[in-house]
């Protein structure tokens, strides 16, 4: 027998891919949302689950210390493409939303309400109604960038004229890193298995550089991007995270709460807005 932990498919993850399992683990592909639904189910124990969804498992699960996924400055796949600027994507708009992610549906909200106000969001582009913007995150960002250079002079693709990186976005509100993604494990996980993820975590900080430097050359090629990209990629993406990460970790979740209600504690559903979900209460100040 062994123990299922969730593993993100994407390309960020790679570098903890090329280590290899924990002792008596076995890896379950699941994309960042539905790692939420998994751990709560108790299907996975352990898994690098969406910040936006830590409210979901916090009663469950605990840290496997400082590891996960972040960005500072810009994370070069978590982007949000539209046809105008970001600040003029107001309720007039439509917008589609990736339905693999948990933390970036909600960074999303959260710039667009500082741009335009949070009573000003657009809406959710009905099925087969031309949106005039899409979030992407992971592997479909990066290839929609990659197919972006290639048809940069294609007038027709008015719905990629304007590429807002939401890190980027993040950090040059807060001046701090963005974390996408934090591995916990079930309280209930025996102790034999929480052992063997921190052996592996612990393992994976002392060889960090040589595991991302062997996960180039096929991430490259999955992608159909150069290595000299995706070098580059892995420089931007933090691992092992620092207290800088903390902060921006800690900021996002007071900011939610701060402008949002009643959604931390479960997975917003897409394409529908916040706003539109049973049981939704907005916080409007004053």
């Amino acid at each position: 027998m062994t123990w299922p932990v969730a593993m993100i498919p994407y390309t960020n993850m790679a570098p903890y891919r090329e280590l290899g399992t924990p002792a008596g683990c076995r890896f379950v592909s699941l994309v960042p949302r539905e790692s939420i639904t998994a751990l709560c189910q108790k299907r996975v124990i352990a898994a690098a689950v969406p910040v936006g969804g830590l409210a979901a498992v916090a009663g469950e699960t605990e840290f496997l210390g400082p590891f996960g996924i972040a960005a500072a400055e810009r994370s070069m796949s978590v982007l949000f493409f539209s046809d105008r600027p970001l600040g003029e994507m107001g309720a007039g708009t439509r917008i589609r939303l990736t339905e693999e992610s948990a933390s970036s549906v909600r960074l999303l909200y959260l710039v667009l309400g500082y741009r335009n106000g949070f009573d000003n969001l657009p809406q959710p582009a009905a099925p087969g109604e031309i949106a005039n913007g899409e979030l992407l995150i992971g592997d479909a960002a990066l290839k929609r960038m990659r197919n972006r250079r290639l048809n940069e002079t294609d007038t027709s693709l008015s719905a990629d004229a304007f590429v807002t990186d939401l890190a980027g976005e993040w950090h040059g509100i807060h001046r701090l890193p963005f974390v996408f993604a934090r591995w916990v494990v079930r309280k209930d996980a025996p102790t034999k298995a929480r052992l063997a993820l921190e052996a592996w975590l612990a393992e994976f900080r002392t060889r960090e550089n040589e595991l991302v430097q062997r996960a180039v050359p096929g991430a490259a090629r999955r992608l159909g991007l150069s290595e000299q990209d995706i070098r580059l990629y892995f420089r931007v993406i933090r691992r092992s995270l620092d207290p800088s990460d903390m902060a921006g970790q800690a900021r996002f979740v007071s900011e939610f709460e701060k402008h949002f209600a009643d959604t931390l504690g479960c997975p917003l559903p897409s394409p529908v807005l916040p706003v539109d979900i049973p049981g939704f209460k907005r916080r409007i100040p004053g």
